[in-house]
């Protein structure tokens, strides 16, 4: 063999094995890839039930039945605000198995995932080992329809009752070509929608607040979870809260399941596939912890009871349900009062919305405020989200089209929340969902990520066990996304006096479409604590601060000529640079006022949407319905 047969030979024999090299590597990163993949699939083991379950859950009636007793004594209603979402599903679990006669449910949506079933099974096993008396009152646009099941649970007692607001076509599942019909029919009547949520306990204790029946209202979503808030009351005089429920049980727009078409089926069918075996309704043990504790009194009355405050006098606001007929109405009962106690405010006025788009009736009353004579114009002080945060990019493209005119022409102070705020840990159960397998339903979600992390965020120490995920930063390691929250609490604080705590959001849909339910405290002390809940949620390292940018010569002048113009235009507004953005406080800098000479060197321009980049979908999406879709302002 000669030389060249030697080289050729060689060559040949290098990239085979540089070609062997090559498919070996390629092997190894698929099965490093699939091996990830495969781990991630991990879920948690099926529910095969445990030793507890053959105890009764018995709850803590006798404690609850005390703090009855005190009521009767002295007449001062109790009040306790309710901001972590894992805690407010223990007392509504402590509550369902503490009653002994009646439990009356009001929502706007109610999922049947591990939360809405771990729910259902409690208020079964209220109704069947105890007698209560369950009514369950349900919208039904935006709920999971499943009507064998709702006419299993229709069918059980004579005592569990459920009705659905405003139905479609009479059915409970009504197919697309139905919905299309009856929204054709009337569209107003089809839009409005029961947004109310109270839980009411024997007819003294009630929960209300924002707070729907699904896994994103209660800490339990490797994703999106809302920042939510409750106030649990408890009443020496229910009679108010108990008309309200009445009047809404008894509209006609309430229709019981047996009237609904294809649920009324089921119920006349005799094979029902479904019965009360508790497997169906846990697939996952995930809930063990808090089923102990919700039997526990110490934990139930250090967490619920020790901290309960006695409060002056409390005030329910509702809309009454024949709203949904006058729809679009011209403002509701909740509104009203709302702008009545803005008009008498002196001095602030906190308010925390997830939406913010303000109708020409709000506008003017924040006008009013800013204009007041002899006196100095009312600070009003707004927290809602970011677009990275929300979970409606619609509404915020609303907000972004309407911004100028709240900086400048209402003087409102606009803070919008982070998805991932430093105080997270908190706010929430943060760094359980960090590091826990994923649910079956969640690995759609794999790797999925709306919005960039902030990687000034402090490192978390990763638990040993992950040590081979260490440097993953804030997303799950088992499913690759990030926990993250979605501001979701609607509440007032009127000069550090009264407080409102409700589901009426700070936009059109609220105030002319949907009902809503709220409650008045009227207590400094209790005002107070409300009021400094917000500002935490607002402080720097929680939220964006929202004002005009730093001015340029001549292009600043440019630019808002420019804007003025395509803001004039009906419908449209097509000009893409906006005069005001997103701030964030730099590090160890103090949080100067707008105005100071220093406001520049302080605070970092960080956008319009901090967090997302150009051709992100939420962030594209608002820029389109801001320029072109603000004719469908009434309807958000």
């Amino acid at each position: 063999m000669n030389r060249s047969d030697h080289f050729v030979c060689f060559n040949f024999v290098n990239k085979a094995i540089i070609r062997k090299a090559l498919v070996l590597s390629v092997a190894c990163f698929l099965f490093s890839f699939i091996s990830c993949r495969s781990r991630s699939q991990e879920t948690f083991e099926p529910y095969s039930g445990h030793p507890e379950d053959h105890e009764p859950a018995k709850g803590t009636p006798g404690l609850w039945q005390n703090i009855q007793r005190d009521l009767n004594s002295d007449k001062k209603p109790r009040a306790l605000l309710l901001e972590h979402g894992e805690q407010s599903l223990l007392l509504r679990i402590n509550l369902i198995r503490s009653a002994r006669k009646s439990i009356s449910i009001q929502t706007y949506s109610w999922e049947f995932d591990e939360v809405g079933k771990f729910i259902l099974w409690e208020l079964i096993q209220a109704n069947q080992r105890y007698g209560v008396r369950v009514e369950l009152l349900i919208d039904h646009m935006f709920n999971e329809h499943q009507p064998e099941m709702i006419a299993f649970l229709s069918s059980m007692d004579p005592d569990f009752k459920i009705k659905y607001f405003n139905p479609s076509a009479r059915r409970l599942s009504p197919t697309f070509i139905q919905n299309l019909s009856d929204l054709a029919i009337d569209f107003h009547d089809h839009n409005a929608r029961l947004h109310n949520k109270l839980l009411l306990i024997d007819d003294f204790v009630a929960v209300t607040g924002g707070r729907n029946i699904n896994n994103h209202y209660f800490d339990q979503v490797i994703g999106m979870n809302y920042k939510d808030r409750d106030i649990l009351l408890v009443m020496a005089d229910p009679s108010e809260i108990k008309k309200c429920f009445d009047s809404y049980w008894n509209s006609n727009q309430s229709i019981p399941t047996s009237e609904l078409l294809d649920v009324s089926q089921f119920m006349n069918a005799s094979n029902s596939s479904l019965s009360l075996d508790k497997t169906y309704f846990f697939e996952y043990d995930i809930f063990s912890e808090i089923s102990l504790d919700a039997d526990n009194e110490n934990i139930i009355r250090s967490l619920f009871l020790d901290p309960l405050s006695k409060v002056d006098r409390v005030e329910w606001v509702y809309d009454l349900p024949d709203k949904v007929d006058r729809a679009p109405a011209s403002g509701s009962a909740v509104s009203r009062r709302l702008m009545e106690l803005m008009q008498s405010t002196k001095s602030e006025i906190y308010i925390q919305s997830p939406y913010v788009v303000l109708s020409e009736e709000i506008q003017g009353t924040f006008l009013r405020l800013k204009e007041k004579e002899n006196t100095d114009p009312v600070r009003v002080v707004i927290s809602t989200n970011s677009l990275a945060a929300t979970d409606n990019w619609i509404t915020y493209a609303a907000n972004y089209q309407e911004k100028r005119l709240y900086l400048e022409e209402l003087n409102l102070e606009l803070w919008e929340f982070k998805p991932i705020p430093e105080q997270i840990s908190t706010m929430m159960n943060y760094e359980k969902l960090l590091y826990r397998l994923p649910l079956s339903r969640e690995l759609l979600n794999y790797g999925k990520s709306d919005f960039k992390i902030n990687k000034s965020l402090p490192i978390l120490k990763e638990k040993p066990l992950l040590s081979p995920f260490r440097g993953r930063g804030r997303k799950n390691p088992h499913l690759k996304t990030a926990p993250y929250l979605s501001l979701h609490a609607k509440s007032f604080v009127f000069d550090q006096k009264i407080s409102f705590v409700g589901s009426y959001n700070l936009d059109p849909r609220s105030e002319i479409y949907n009902t809503e339910l709220g409650v008045l405290i009227y207590d400094k002390n209790f005002s107070s604590q409300l009021r400094n809940n917000i500002i935490e949620d607002i402080s720097p390292q929680n939220s964006y601060f929202i004002t005009n940018k730093k001015d340029k010569p001549m292009l600043s002048k440019m630019n808002r000529v420019l804007y003025r113009i395509s803001e004039a235009l009906p419908f449209i507004d097509l000009w893409p640079i906006r005069p005001h953005t997103s701030f964030e406080l730099k590090e160890s800098m103090p949080p100067l006022p707008v105005g100071h000479e220093d406001f520049f060197l302080n605070w970092k321009d960080v956008g319009n949407f901090p967090g997302l980049s150009l051709f992100n979908k939420k962030q594209f999406s608002a820029r389109i319905f801001k320029a072109t879709g603000m004719i469908f302002k009434p309807l958000l």
